[in-house]
């Protein structure tokens, strides 16, 4: 079968439509495409025009963002619908020398920009160190030695979701790695692999977004940290995605959801139909289930004949984290600060100064990649479970196959700078200021995040087209903390669409991994994703826009969480084993290949 992970960038950035009714999808592109027309039409009646730089710019400096959009959702390929932005951006830019100079302006001032090499270095030794990683079977070890913890079928569950945090740093490892180890274990303990599948995809997308060192940090720092040049702000990007992490509410509350559901023993829904199915009737997949491929890839299976040792994972991603962490202290002057008091290294006060003070973090983000990958090699060469080739080889497969997110973050920095240089927050300030509330501004984001990710299946493509426009609107708006706060919500919803996307890439890993059919995944998992998204839109964000305080939200939408498993949730054990229907319903059916 094609190696899922090592088509990891083409799954987030390649959106070739493949969902299961051409017809229903030829509608919606149609739809896209009418409604992008229409408000192109009507954009120079709706917005005035707004001063930039000295001179009066108007309704065409939306244009490069609004074609990202549509183009995205109109044909699910963020790659030309960020290309052309860019471009029509650089016509509109300049009146000569269009190519020539929108190459250099757009592209390769970019490219050679050092935080953005930087960043990029950080994006592809992690990517290889993951790889390796896996190949070396260290994350197996982890999670064979937790496996062995497991006595029920709660804590099968349990053991399923506590093994998806450990594995932080990497959505797709996390997939790979946590379903096809759990799938016994659930299919003897009776529990449904819609069940096996959600707690893989809930522990994906929103644990590596949460990590402040996973495969994603670098893309969210980058997107951020040119927004902040722009601005003139005092803090990087790396301080700016710390400081938006207590208002990560959809993330958080995913977790929180997990973690009371498998404890409670409760479930609603589609998957309470589905987990009754599985307890009663001993049968872990619907009669006429089509389940997607299952196992780990050959380039990610470490070799049969090799021990399987936990700490040839533990070692390098620790390093990395430690290697960072100090890296951050000393080049934010925090061991002075330290030197006082150690206990403040435990204070996110603490950290928030010292990265915002640190100048040099996205380097220190990549010596820690390095060294990390440095040990992660090292390791299994020492016990003779790789060779030097495979090794390489293993590091090599991470690295090669991260060149299409590179090229998206090349794009997202471009389109950044493209809409800095028309005025299109000026544009948008001018329209919305006075006419919308401050407190509307985030949960609007949230809300438009989520469905442009929903709709194209791409967190990264929709952080990207929304971060240049959404962020420093929200500042010209409301300065520095509505900013933080906006942004935190983009990062949210984007995440949304990555964890239920029918189109998801990371959404049908899960179904892979788990051994599950597709369909079945995304229809259980639905409710429990548009719920918790409600919560953390209604309990989460809006109070904070309204001036709350920040740990407010977490109570209550825990509250609102446990409370509502407790009265509409259901132990599966306590109901009658539901009708299962012969008739298989789905017409088309839905192939491996649907991750390209």
């Amino acid at each position: 079968m094609p190696d899922p992970h090592a088509r990891r960038s083409q799954a987030r950035t390649s959106l070739t439509p493949k969902t299961p009714s051409g017809i229903r999808e030829l509608h919606g592109r149609l739809i896209a495409v009418s409604l992008g027309v229409a408000l192109l039409g009507l954009l120079p009646h709706l917005l005035p025009s707004a001063v930039h730089e000295g001179r009066a710019v108007g309704w065409t400096a939306l244009v490069p963002p609004l074609v990202a959009v549509v183009v995205t959702l109109a044909t699910r390929r963020l790659l030309p619908a960020l290309g052309g932005a860019v471009l029509i951006g650089a016509i509109l830019r300049f009146k000569s020398g269009v190519f020539v100079e929108g190459s250099k302006t757009y592209v390769l001032d970019n490219l050679t920009n050092p935080t953005h090499l930087y960043i990029i270095g950080f994006t592809l030794a992690l990517l290889g160190m993951v790889q390796v990683v896996s190949r070396a079977g260290g994350t197996s070890g982890i999670v064979e030695w937790v496996s062995r913890r497991i006595r029920s079928a709660r804590s099968t569950e349990v053991g399923a979701a506590l093994m998806g945090l450990f594995v932080f740093f990497d959505d797709y490892a996390n997939c790979m790695l946590v379903g096809p180890t759990m799938r016994p274990l659930t299919d003897r303990w009776h529990i449904s692999r819609e069940k096996l599948a959600y707690i893989v995809d809930s522990t994906a997308a929103p644990v590596a977004g949460l990590a402040v060192i996973s495969t994603w940090i670098g893309h969210e720092v980058g997107l951020l940290d040119a927004q902040a040049q722009a601005l003139g702000l005092d803090q990087r990007g790396y301080a700016l995605v710390l400081s938006a992490l207590p208002f990560r509410f959809y993330c958080v509350f995913s977790l929180v959801f997990v973690f009371a559901s498998t404890l409670l023993g409760r479930d609603f829904g589609p998957m309470l139909r589905a987990q009754r199915r599985a307890r009663h009737l001993q049968k872990p997949l619907r009669d006429g289930a089509r389940p997607m491929a299952q196992g780990n890839s050959e380039l990610m299976a470490p070799p049969e004949d090799k021990p399987h040792r936990a700490r040839n994972a533990l070692i390098p991603i620790l390093a990395v984290v430690l290697v960072a962490m100090v890296g951050f202290i000393v080049d934010g002057g925090g061991a002075g600060k330290l030197g006082g008091n150690p206990g403040l290294a435990l204070s996110f006060t603490f950290w928030r100064e010292t990265l915002g003070a640190s100048e040099n973090n996205v380097k220190m983000l990549l010596l820690a990649a390095s060294v990390g990958s440095l040990l992660a090699l090292a390791l299994p060469l020492a016990q003779g479970i790789l060779g030097v080739g495979a090794a390489l080889r293993a590091y090599w497969n991470g690295v090669r196959h991260a060149a299409s997110a590179v090229v998206v973050l090349l794009l997202a920095w471009a389109l950044a700078q493209v809409c800095q240089d028309l005025g299109a927050q000026e544009v948008l300030g001018a329209t919305l200021r006075g006419n919308i509330a401050l407190w509307v501004v985030p949960l609007a984001t949230f809300g438009l995040a989520a469905a442009i990710a929903f709709a194209t299946g791409t967190s990264w493509g929709t952080m990207s087209i929304l971060i240049p426009i959404a962020v420093p609107l929200a500042h010209s708006m409301g300065g520095l903390p509505l900013m933080i706060l906006t942004g935190a919500a983009v990062l949210d919803g984007a995440i949304f669409g990555d964890h239920c996307s029918p189109i998801s890439d990371t959404t049908l890993m899960s179904s892979i991994a788990s051994g599950s059919d597709h369909l079945d995944h995304v229809e259980t998992q639905l409710p429990y994703a548009v719920f918790v998204m409600l919560v953390a839109a209604t309990v989460g964000y809006l109070p904070i826009a309204l001036g709350g305080p920040t740990w407010l939200p977490y109570i209550l939408g825990s509250a609102v969480i446990v409370l509502w498993l407790r009265v509409v949730g259901r132990r599966p054990e306590d109901g009658p084993p539901p009708v299962e229907d012969d008739e298989l319903e789905d017409d088309v059916e839905l192939a491996p290949d649907h991750i390209a």
